[in-house]
């Protein structure tokens, strides 16, 4: 149930991401196509976020079981306690399909951040200097074209039914969380995130449709990124009250065994 990331301003086509895999390679982020600034009240000048992500330098990078705790502090950060993902789905997600999941980080310094702590260090030569995750994207896959409360939950020792969780032989991806820390809201990393990650996804053949599932007053910015709403959803997630969104997917064409 991805957040409010509106006030998205300008940025250029993105380009060279990295494959999906089990690695954790980084890579860095460009910019974003316009978007009306009026949708926060921001200023117009397209320039701004531009500078304020020159200052952060942020760059994605796929997460992995070594984000658990990020991830759970971003979540807690950003999202109401009955739609927030547990640290127990965060685990079962990075663990099974971690590949279809990524963040965007930074290694600017800065205590007052509910990631700041939990950060890694970005390699071993310079402890000083830490991977901050300002935001991510965490998914799994279906086998159906929209997001079910199935897709939502998760097998338990007490409750493994297949059904539950993420589908490998799925073709949707259901995109659970969309977040972006408070503090960095309204800089342009929500859609860029958004942007580069279904680009990945496209250029892997991983997926024929990305799902997701948004409260009303969001319909119309995702209706600009391409998604199209299917009407009320089904999934009672969080006390329900969502609307389904899907996009369909331009699978590469040049993908060899």
């Amino acid at each position: 149930m991805p957040r409010d990331l509106s006030a998205l301003a300008n940025e250029n086509t993105l380009s060279g991401m990295a494959g999906l895999s089990k690695s954790n390679k980084a890579t860095n982020i460009e910019r974003e196509p316009p978007m009306d600034a009026s949708d926060d009240g921001h200023t117009s000048d397209a320039s701004q976020p531009n500078r304020l992500r020159d200052d952060i330098h942020p760059y994605c990078q796929t997460l992995s079981l070594s984000d658990v705790e990020s991830c759970t502090r971003l979540e807690e950060a950003t999202f109401p306690p009955q739609e927030r993902c547990t640290r127990e789905k965060f685990e079962y997600r990075l663990r099974n399909c971690g590949e279809l999941s990524m963040g965007i980080f930074t290694s600017l310094k800065d205590s007052n951040l509910p990631t700041g702590e939990t950060s890694a260090p970005v390699y071993s030569g310079a402890p000083e200097r830490k991977a901050v995750l300002l935001g991510h994207i965490v998914a799994t896959k279906t086998t159906t074209l929209v997001v079910t409360d199935e897709d939502m939950a998760y097998p338990t020792p007490q409750n493994p039914d297949p059904k539950l969780g993420h589908k490998e032989e799925g073709r949707t991806v259901c995109i659970h969380s969309l977040a972006i820390l408070p503090q960095y809201q309204g800089k342009g990393l929500g859609k860029t995130l958004l942007k580069a990650y279904l680009q990945r996804i496209e250029n892997q053949s991983v997926a024929d449709n990305a799902a997701l599932i948004a409260h009303e007053h969001l319909i119309p910015y995702y209706e600009k990124l391409g998604f199209e709403n299917k009407g009320p959803s089904k999934a009672q997630f969080g006390g329900g009250g969502w609307y389904d969104m899907v996009k369909q997917l331009q699978p590469s064409q040049n993908i060899t065994s």
